[in-house]
């Protein structure tokens, strides 16, 4: 009988959707959920609760402030308090406040790009991919760009925890450290300079008028640093990689740009960074003809789900016309990104940029790695040709 594991650095072998007719399997991780329906059914039941809590605590770290911290995040809770504490951030991070940044970021883009020695093949990933979201973050957030790095490496320290590498432990918990002492250190700041029309500010506010408490308005604050910078950079690599990688497509975006938004979608589709979201079931649960025990992990692999055949058609295949076009990349339901709107635009406006100023760049294969490591796509470099002299692309 055909196995999947999700975590698996070969999980790619299974090309999507259900396995042997299954829509969720069973081994030694729990229960993995492979197709389009069945994890859509998963991520939009307030049954299954989000894992990271037991992570955190299969690391060792059982208590204590971090463990707090994680305890009465937005992504654990449910119900009425999830909503109260999601309503701000999503009224926030609104279309309006998006659109409003495209201007910020196309500087940011600029200035970063304009930099770089692009007479020789550049490492894009670090040289643009892990710059920009923390740049983004700070603008948002009302902090000095200046603090950029730090803001990049305490993303890159707490999420690391997401490898589910146990020797970091220590360093996680160092990393949460920093993170509250960097946040209280500009709360105090704001609240001493005067309060703006920031994101940071707009917490404070709410935290005045009584609406979110003290330890809330510390733990909204964190949750939105702690997401703000290692996933995306990721996934920008991973769409930037996606899309050169195709030059039939790279044509097409440099001919007509206004195809950018629905090729980044696809890319999306094709190469979520967050490939797996893991859950525990709060009760007895079925899904998709399936019991799921009570206190179960289960985990809603998003790769499969994306490449789901009986979703999407030619489901393998980058496909720049399809439509009905919805991977389930930034999750679904009441626990879906907040900041997947930010996201997409930080990844059009780079395609943007390499489209109008770069037209013939290319992929230095044998400098980049691409690969997957618990359950996540990651780019571990990106090397581009940015002005190659020969090209596919069409003028």
């Amino acid at each position: 009988m055909f196995t999947v594991d999700p975590f698996a650095p070969d999980a790619g072998t299974h090309l999507g959707g259900a396995a042997d007719g299954r829509a969720v399997v069973q081994g030694p991780y729990g229960y993995a959920v492979l197709t389009h329906e069945a994890a859509s059914a998963v991520l939009r039941d307030s049954r299954f609760q989000n894992s990271a809590l037991r992570l955190m605590e299969e690391f060792g770290i059982k208590d204590g402030p971090v463990h707090d911290f994680r305890e009465r995040s937005i992504i654990m809770v449910e119900g009425k308090q999830q909503l109260r504490l999601r309503t701000p951030l999503a009224r926030f991070m609104s279309p309006v406040t998006v659109a409003g940044t495209r201007a910020v970021l196309r500087s940011i883009v600029t200035d970063i790009v304009t930099g770089l020695d692009t007479s020789r093949p550049v490492e894009f990933h670090d040289a643009v991919d892990r710059q920009i979201p923390s740049l983004v973050y700070c603008h948002l957030a009302g902090a000095p760009a200046s603090d950029a790095p730090k803001v990049q490496r305490l993303s890159e320290g707490t999420l690391a925890l997401l490898t589910r590498d146990k020797s970091l432990t220590a360093s996680i918990l160092d990393s949460y450290d920093e993170l509250f002492e960097y946040l209280g250190e500009l709360i105090a700041c704001k609240r001493e300079q005067g309060l703006g029309e920031d994101m940071l500010s707009y917490l404070i506010n709410l935290n005045d008028e009584g609406r979110l408490t003290d330890i809330e308005l510390i733990t909204e604050a964190t949750s939105m640093l702690e997401a703000s910078s290692v996933n995306t950079a990721h996934q920008i690599g991973l769409v930037v990689w996606t899309l050169l990688r195709d030059r039939a497509v790279w044509s097409r975006l440099v001919g007509d740009p206004s195809l950018i938004a629905p090729a980044v979608v696809e890319a999306l589709r094709l190469y979520p960074r967050t490939g797996v979201v893991s859950k525990i079931a709060t009760e007895e649960v079925e899904v998709a003809g399936v019991t799921i025990p009570a206190g179960s992990d289960i985990h809603v692999a998003v790769w499969s789900a994306n490449r789901d055949p009986e979703r999407f058609g030619s489901a393998g295949e980058f496909d720049l016309d399809r439509e009905r076009n919805q991977p389930l990349t930034f999750s679904t339901g009441s626990h879906n990104c907040l900041g997947q709107g930010l996201a997409k635009v930080e990844m059009e406006e780079v395609v943007q940029h390499l489209v109008e100023y770069f037209p013939n760049a290319t992929v230095v294969a044998d400098a980049t790695r691409i690969g997957q490591a618990g359950g996540r796509w990651l780019v571990d470099s990106l090397t581009l040709d940015l002005n190659a002299t020969t090209s596919s692309v069409i003028p």
